[in-house]
């Protein structure tokens, strides 16, 4: 790519705004991160501002963010633009910069807020717009506003208000498609083809709560959220249209909607997962979900004794589409990445004294695809049996008594669109309790903590309220 880069440098005097713009963008949606070329087109953008639409402008600065380049004067001059009137730039522009200055963490509250009023009257003035442009360019803004702590209470629920008036009618669209449904006949799951797909035949997923908008799922390992793309699991998509009519959940029915699934969890992985049986449900998740009001917290068993001080990851993790390689990884290229955690025991083998683990509970901010599974491997503590970001050695050692990757979402906490609080716990299963019966406790606290989680009759909590263990040796 050096000799295409060095090639487009030497043209870029002859660039129009929309060459510079397009450009930009398909060096960002590559990838392909290179500070020269990007700091001579910021001085060409710079040059010829003025004459910049406000597409090329939004197409610019999000290039900018998605590498993760910031370049001050270029980012200023969108910010003095912007400052002499929002208003003028159209819904997709206010969001796609709203994300990249937050992306890029500009701290500017008034403008963040002064663009978010633009979009809200933006949309409400343009009544025939496309309704998912809509909502996703709202949605868009909600994540800007509190990912960089822009957000007030009034703006907050102006923002929801319009997302769930413009999802009530797409539902009724919606009904529109569901009258000229025919479903597939839903077919059974041999007891073969579960094994032959990682599941086992006697754990099928289930409902944990009903509710007439959404439902929480349990997902035992096996079994692949397709909400996007598919892999070797059985699909969590015909377990749903399985379980619910079309009139009782019609969005499991249609994949343009996620088949309703607000959320990912691995294949490898188990726990509990939010469906959004309508769109107006979907939604409202979906925003919870953008402004950090949905809670989702996982136990996990690590390699090696992680140090109980260590209660934050803030890295950016960028998730790579290569067959055979690491799928994510922490980077500079990557997108805004925040884990929780608190070490609540540190264990041996029964087998082997020298191997270390530690069981820990984590709280995620963002949902990045395997955020858990890279920033743990990227502190240096990779998740017991995950092929795919612990070295070959150690995934064959774990695999001996450890039958998957020991990640178990136990937690959800949200509320539906009456506002009413929900919370579902899932306890840890079988199968790890029983590769955690290979676990010795280092120190009385440890050993407590383990027998918390390995109780049938165990109140799970909030991991606001897990106790952490104090210091090594505990």
């Amino acid at each position: 790519m050096t000799a295409i880069s060095q090639q487009v440098a030497g043209q870029l005097p002859q660039f129009t705004s929309q060459n510079l713009s397009n450009t930009a963008w398909a060096f960002a949606a590559l990838g392909l991160r290179d500070e020269p070329l990007f700091a001579a087109m910021s001085q060409q953008a710079l040059a010829t501002v003025s004459l910049l639409s406000e597409r090329d402008l939004s197409a610019m600065v999000w290039s900018f963010a998605n590498l993760a380049l910031r370049d001050d004067p270029f980012v200023a001059a969108i910010r003095n633009l912007l400052r002499e009137g929002a208003s003028h730039f159209q819904p997709r522009s206010l969001s796609n910069i709203s994300w990249a200055f937050a992306t890029l963490k500009v701290h500017d509250s008034p403008l963040f807020v002064a663009m978010a009023k633009a979009l809200l009257n933006k949309i409400k003035g343009s009544p025939d717009g496309k309704l998912e442009d809509m909502l996703t360019n709202l949605k868009a803004m909600a994540w800007s506003l509190n990912f960089c702590g822009a957000a007030s209470e009034d703006l907050d629920k102006a923002l929801l208000s319009s997302i769930l008036h413009l999802a009530e009618r797409q539902d009724l669209e919606l009904q529109e498609k569901v009258r000229k449904l025919v479903p597939a006949a839903a077919s059974s799951i041999s007891r073969e083809e579960y094994l032959e797909r990682g599941a086992d035949p006697d754990v099928p997923p289930f409902v944990v709560i009903d509710l007439p908008e959404v439902c929480v799922v349990h997902k035992p390992p096996g079994w692949e959220v397709d909400s996007a793309d598919v892999g070797s699991g059985l699909l969590l998509s015909e377990y749903l249209q399985r379980q619910f009519s079309v009139s009782e959940a019609p969005l499991v029915y249609f994949s343009e909607y996620q088949f309703g699934m607000v959320h990912r969890l691995d294949r490898v992985s188990s726990g509990l997962l939010l469906i959004g049986k309508t769109l107006k449900g979907f939604h409202f998740l979906g925003w919870q979900l953008n402004t950090g009001r949905l809670e989702r917290e996982y136990v996990v068993l690590a390699h090696g004794w992680v140090d109980p001080s260590l209660q934050i990851i803030d890295a950016p993790v960028l998730h790579i589409h290569a067959e055979g390689a690491r799928e994510s990884r922490v980077s500079e290229q990557g997108k805004p990445s925040l884990t929780q955690l608190k070490t609540l025991g540190h264990y041996t083998l029964k087998s082997e004294d020298d191997d270390r683990f530690s069981l820990v509970a984590i709280a995620i901010r963002t949902g990045r695809r395997h955020q858990i599974r890279a920033h743990m491997a990227h502190v240096g503590h990779p998740t017991v049996a995950d092929g795919k970001y612990s070295s070959r050695e150690a995934f064959v050692r774990d695999k001996q008594w450890c039958p998957r990757n020991f990640l178990h979402r136990y937690r959800l906490s949200f509320k539906d669109s009456a506002m009413q609080a929900h919370e579902a716990l899932a306890a840890l299963p079988e199968d790890l309790k029983e590769a955690s019966a290979h676990l010795v406790a280092v120190g009385p606290k440890s050993d407590q903590a383990l027998t918390e989680w390995l109780r049938p009759d165990s109140q799970r909590k909030a991991w606001r309220d897990l106790d952490c263990l104090a210091g090594f040796m505990t």
